[in-house]
């Protein structure tokens, strides 16, 4: 089996909510970016992507914006699932979104009351993957989710700069870096994977 996993990392900045909204609903249905539609539709656009049976999303609003441009193009329907969903944060409490990132980069386990950890979603996706039943499929997710996963697989260092990096066969595929979007392409058989690689 063949599996690309896709994350589409560029949200709408600056938008102003009602304090009492959810920060979970809240982040489930930030919008993407004009860059990220037009990542979206570029990556809809890629020979690699022609010949999926099946796609799947995550429920967030940022994925199911990305996956619709391949569905369309491919004219495939569009399954949804929350096993794909972005790690859930928890109670933050005085915490801040980037010193709970960093924390996790440190300590794979380590989650919030009410959140999750990196162990926890690699676990949650890879679940996920075992139950599939197709020759080829795109998994429209998020990029931490997309980390846990390749924890679970692959080795990991810290960069100069003290940043986590993830490298399969001593070759970096993962790095916190800026990217507008990133994709994986895993190559399975009997559910053991042979082969990870990074497409962009």
């Amino acid at each position: 089996m063949k599996l690309y996993l896709v994350s589409n990392n560029s949200l709408c900045d600056n938008l102003k909510y009602d304090f009492n909204t959810d920060l979970e609903k809240l982040r489930m249905i930030r919008p993407l970016s004009v860059q990220g539609e037009e990542a979206a539709l570029k990556i809809s656009k890629m020979p690699i992507l022609k010949d999926v049976d099946k796609i799947y999303s995550s429920f967030f609003s940022s994925a199911i914006a990305t996956a619709k441009y391949l569905k369309d193009e491919l004219n495939l329907e569009l399954n949804l699932s929350e096993e794909l969903n972005d790690c859930k944060v928890g109670y933050l409490g005085s915490k801040s979104m980037s010193m709970l990132k960093g924390m996790q980069d440190r300590e794979f386990t380590y989650k919030l009351n009410g959140g999750e950890s990196l162990v926890d979603i690699g676990l949650r996706l890879d679940n996920f993957i075992k139950k599939l039943n197709v020759n080829s499929c795109v998994l429209f997710t998020h990029k931490r989710i997309i980390l846990g996963y390749l924890l679970k697989y692959c080795k990991f260092d810290y960069n100069l700069d003290e940043n986590l990096i993830v490298l399969y066969h001593d070759q970096i595929i993962y790095e916190d870096s800026d990217s507008l979007y990133d994709i994986y392409e895993i190559e399975l058989e009997d559910n053991k994977i042979v082969n990870i690689g990074k497409l962009s």
